[in-house]
């Protein structure tokens, strides 16, 4: 993952040039990438759920795998690593920000 973030970032002996984007010829996009930890939802499929269980369920980003699609995530309720695709993320929140949520509703 590191080396797939320097290879897409200026380089000094390239003039500020990117590395990519000289070996290619194409144009860098990096709208994929995501904030490591940030809070992201996955979607339940309907065959893994009841009628009143939640559509969703809330998860840390952890990272993702270009080459298969998938994004690695750790699950908050159960405590263990899942792989999923069908996510939304929050990028502008963490985990601290989540629990931050939980305490104040419930000392109202």
């Amino acid at each position: 993952m590191v080396v797939y973030v320097i290879n897409r970032s200026p380089s000094v002996p390239l003039e500020g040039d990117i590395r990519q984007r000289v070996w290619t010829g194409k144009d860098i996009s990096y709208d994929h990438l995501k904030v490591f930890s940030c809070l992201a939802y996955v979607h339940i499929v309907n065959d893994r759920r009841g009628k009143l269980d939640p559509k969703n369920m809330p998860c840390i980003f952890l990272e993702y795998r270009k080459d298969e699609f998938r994004y690695r995530l750790w699950e908050l309720a159960e405590k263990k690593i899942i792989w999923s695709r069908d996510i939304v993320f929050l990028e502008e929140k963490t985990i601290a920000d989540r629990e931050t949520e939980k305490k104040g509703t419930s000392s109202k």
